[in-house]
C-alpha cells in the first residue's frame, strides 16, 4: 500500500502511519496517479460520482468495495482503459480494530476479469480469507442476505435488550448475557446447521410457553411482540423442515402466537 486519501486529512494520516511506505494525500486524484491498483472504500452512492470526477489512465486497476453496486459504476474508468472489479469483505467495519482481527476468518466477494481477478484472489489468500464469487445479477440479493448475519443481528440483540430493560435490567448486564448466548448459538450452528442448532420453545414444540411469551411482550408498553411473532413463525417453519416438530405441533405453536391482540393458551393435553 503506497497511498491513501480521505475526506479527512487526519484519517488519511492515521491510516498511512501504520503502513510502511504509505503516504497520505489530500486528493483522490493523487492516489490514482501514484497507484497501480486503487481501492474505492466509499459509500455506495459516492462510487459513480467519484469515478466520474477522476482522470484514469490505461492499465490502472480500480476496485470498489461495495457489496450491492454493479461494476457499471466504474464505467468511466473503464472507458479510459482501466481494469475494473469489486472486493467486498463480509465484515462489520464499525470498529476497525475488530474488523482487522476478523479478516483472516472472513469471506470476500470478488468480481473482475483476468488478470485483475487473479490479483484479487491472491490478495484474499494473503489475508487468509475465503473468496466468494457472486453472479453480477445477484449482487443486491447477496448483499441483503449478508445483513442477516450482521446488521439485523444487531437489531435482534437491541430488541432483546429493550425487553430486558422493561424488567429493570441494566444494559451492560443484558448485553453481556445476550452476547454470551449469541456466541454459543453461533458455535452450535458452526457444528451443524441453523435448523438443528436451534433450541428453545419452537424447536421443542412448547406452545404453552410460546403463548406466555406473546402475552408478556404484548403487556409491555409500547408492545414489542410484532417482531417476535414474525421471527417465531419462521422458527416454527424451520423446526418443521428439520423434523424437530411435526405439523400439528407447528399449528399449535402458530395458534399460540395469536393475532397480535390477544393470544389464547392451547388446551392442556389430558
Amino acid at each position: 500500500m503506497v497511498a491513501v486519501a480521505s475526506r479527512s486529512r487526519h484519517r488519511a494520516e492515521a491510516c498511512a502511519s501504520g503502513i510502511a511506505g504509505c503516504a497520505a494525500f489530500d486528493t483522490a486524484q493523487q492516489v490514482v496517479d501514484t497507484s497501480d491498483l486503487v481501492f474505492l472504500a466509499v459509500t455506495d452512492g459516492a462510487i459513480a460520482p467519484l469515478v466520474e470526477s477522476l482522470h484514469w489512465r490505461a492499465g490502472v486497476m480500480v476496485v470498489h468495495c461495495s457489496g450491492a453496486t454493479a461494476l457499471s459504476a466504474l464505467a468511466p474508468a473503464q472507458a479510459y482503459g482501466a481494469a475494473t472489479g469489486s472486493f467486498h469483505p463480509l465484515l462489520m467495519f464499525s470498529d476497525p480494530e475488530t474488523a482487522l482481527r476478523s479478516l483472516p476468518d472472513c469471506a470476500i466477494a470478488l468480481e473482475a476479469r483476468e488478470p485483475l481477478l487473479g490479483i484479487l484472489e491472491a490478495l484474499v489468500g494473503k489475508l487468509g480469507a475465503q473468496s466468494l464469487f457472486v453472479p453480477p445479477e445477484f449482487r443486491a440479493a447477496y448483499h441483503a442476505a449478508s445483513h442477516y448475519g450482521a446488521a439485523f443481528l444487531c437489531v435482534l440483540l437491541d430488541q432483546g435488550m429493550k425487553i430486558l430493560a422493561a424488567g429493570g435490567m441494566k444494559d451492560d448486564v443484558s448485553r453481556g448475557a445476550l452476547l454470551a448466548l449469541a456466541r454459543s448459538t453461533l458455535d452450535a450452528i458452526e457444528k451443524s446447521d441453523p435448523a438443528h442448532a436451534m433450541a428453545g420453545v419452537y424447536a421443542r414444540g412448547d406452545a404453552g410457553t410460546a403463548c406466555r411469551h406473546v402475552e408478556a411482550l404484548d403487556a409491555i408498553r409500547p408492545p414489542v411482540a410484532t417482531l417476535y411473532r414474525d421471527l417465531a413463525r419462521h422458527s416454527i417453519t424451520l423446526a418443521e423442515q428439520a423434523n424437530r416438530i411435526n405439523r400439528p405441533v407447528g399449528d399449535a405453536l402458530r395458534s399460540a402466537l395469536g393475532d397480535g391482540e390477544k393470544s389464547q393458551a392451547p388446551p392442556t393435553e389430558p
